[in-house]
């Protein structure tokens, strides 16, 4: 899948994301995550995000990934 403009989070909304969670970084070892991937219509809002760690988000993505090639 190609990554656009469209797939991708504003800069803007992971910095209030950290504001709003008195975060000045991601912590080492965590990513943040949309919930309900940009890619299946989620959006790109705070309520659509949360840290997972990177281990975790790995996983997630690929099985996001093997979920958009079967369509």
């Amino acid at each position: 899948m190609k990554k656009g403009p469209k797939f991708q989070r504003k800069p803007e909304t992971t910095r209030r994301w950290l504001e709003l969670n008195k975060l000045k970084k991601i912590p080492e070892g965590y990513e943040l995550d949309h919930k309900i991937p940009l890619s299946q219509g989620g959006t790109d809002t705070l309520r659509n995000l949360h840290l997972i760690k990177t281990k975790r988000h790995k996983i997630k993505t690929a099985k996001e990934a093997r979920k958009r090639n079967k369509k």
